[in-house]
């Protein structure tokens, strides 16, 4: 392969990261083309990609974006996953998923690389069964809505409390009355 070609290469490998600088590295053992095509598929649904590139193109782009950990990653075979809606949480979620689904086709996760740190395949595992940013938000909104719902219910029976006062009063009154 040509120096120029290879300097293509890795510079479209870069542009298709874009500003990503979280990946997941797979390995591929007996990976057909229908296989590649269904995970791509699902990663696609989650706003992600996968792409197969050459190791050492990839270790070239990996570390001029800074990456030079996730590089550290690539033997034999690999396809690099990125994007995602939550980054590489989405991302490891998918992968885990179908990997689980799919045991038989020889893809199995080398490891990633995420906020400047390299990660094992037991932490993209972790990672992959955090909570998603919706389910996140959802969590925060019910522990600030506890306490307020608790002051509420408190107030509201405050107010009855005193409604109930006044009625005993008005019917104290009309009995002496």
């Amino acid at each position: 392969m040509s120096k120029q070609l290879k300097m293509y290469l890795k510079d479209d490998f870069k542009k298709r990261l874009g500003n990503e600088r979280s990946v997941i590295v797979l390995k591929l053992d007996k990976f057909s083309v229908e296989r590649a095509n269904e995970l791509r598929t699902k990663l696609r649904g989650e706003g992600a990609r996968m792409t197969v590139v050459h190791n050492r193109i990839a270790r070239l782009a990996l570390n001029e974006l800074d990456m030079a950990g996730a590089g550290e990653l690539l033997t034999g075979m690999n396809a690099v996953a990125y994007g995602g809606t939550d980054g590489a949480t989405s991302v490891s979620r998918v992968v885990s998923e179908w990997t689980k689904k799919n045991k038989d086709t020889g893809v199995s996760v080398l490891g990633g690389f995420v906020d400047g740190r390299k990660l094992s395949p037991s932490e993209v595992e972790i990672l992959a069964t955090l909570p998603t940013r919706p389910q996140l938000l959802a969590m925060i909104a019910a522990v600030v809505a506890a306490p307020m719902q608790q002051i509420a219910s408190q107030v509201s029976e405050l107010l009855a409390g005193v409604a109930r006062a006044v009625d005993a009063v008005r019917e104290s009154k009309e009995k002496a009355g």
